[in-house]
């Protein structure tokens, strides 16, 4: 039986996230560029992945995303 599988979870808001951000308008390049960048700056804060992970993700691209035009 086994339970969830985390990969598979942490997959799947990873792709949600980058449907959401395609749903606002934004290139599949650029919120692939985003999520990147994302990644980047959640390593260098030592943010690992996990429930939170991506609502931290959505809340700094809106950020980011005010100052300026792409990562």
């Amino acid at each position: 039986m086994g339970g969830a599988d985390p990969d598979r979870i942490e997959q799947a808001r990873h792709y949600a996230t980058r449907n959401r951000l395609i749903g606002v308008g934004m290139s599949e390049e650029t919120a692939d560029a985003w999520i990147d960048a994302w990644a980047a700056q959640a390593a260098r804060d030592g943010i690992e992945p996990g429930a939170g992970y991506w609502d931290a993700a959505w809340r700094w691209i809106a950020e980011q995303r005010g100052t300026r035009v792409r990562p």
